[in-house]
């Protein structure tokens, strides 16, 4: 077997740490290699080594004492990716039994260092300020460049990777995100001066304050959110 591991300090509880992992549909999108997920059936990509053959996976979930486990279980071998709450560091270990074993040092650190990497965004993310979401609709106030991305990150946690999100102020301003494979696509802002769009093709994870800046944010929206 062949094992690789990596520590991040996250902004969490392990209360809030199970949510967030207790739904695998939501979360594998994020992870390095991922191709593509059907019911139970995963299938991951990693170029030159074993899964470039188009394995797939079925898996399941397990939660232990401050820990959770993925296991994915295929043809030529099993993937298993365990995380632990180790006081304020998530570690997250990827280990590969089966096929290609020599083979699966450094794509499992890649594994385990951008699931880690991922699962810290979306623990920030839980703690996004000013957040009122029941069903398709709710309410957010006093958005800033800095939050605006964290938000994102909470709806991509709370409705999955694919929706349209809407919000309208008291004085008009209306705004708009595409969020498609987890991934922001379109970005849209109308105010009395114009309106503008912004086009992009930006993982939600790897979101920062540069594409809001500017941006009538600092306002209390009722918003709208339309899975597709």
């Amino acid at each position: 077997m062949k094992t690789r591991s990596w520590e991040v300090e996250v902004s969490a509880d392990w209360e809030t740490l199970r949510v967030i992992l207790s739904d695998p549909k939501k979360t594998l999108p994020f992870f390095p290699y991922f191709g593509s997920i059907e019911g139970d059936v995963v299938r991951f990509k990693v170029p030159r080594f074993v899964f470039n053959f188009g394995y797939e996976f079925e898996f399941d979930v397990g939660f232990g004492e401050r820990e959770a486990i993925y296991t994915f279980r295929g043809e030529r071998g099993i993937l298993t990716v365990t995380f632990k709450m180790i006081r304020e560091k998530l570690r997250v270990t990827a280990s590969w039994a089966g096929f290609g074993e020599a083979l699966m040092g450094k794509p499992l650190e890649n594994f385990a260092k951008g699931i880690a990497e991922a699962i810290k965004e979306f623990c920030s993310s839980m703690k996004c300020p000013g957040v009122k979401i029941e069903g398709e609709s709710g309410e957010v106030e006093h958005i800033t460049p800095e939050t605006a991305p964290a938000f994102l990150k909470r709806l991509v946690v709370e409705l999955g990777t694919d929706f349209v999100i809407e919000g309208r102020a008291e004085d008009g301003t209306y705004l708009s995100a595409r969020i498609e494979g987890g991934r922001l696509k379109s970005l849209k802002v109308r105010t009395d001066k114009g309106e503008s769009v912004i086009e992009a093709d930006v993982p939600v994870v790897e979101l920062g304050s540069e594409l809001f800046e500017g941006l009538p944010l600092e306002k209390e929206f009722k918003i709208m959110v339309r899975k597709m």
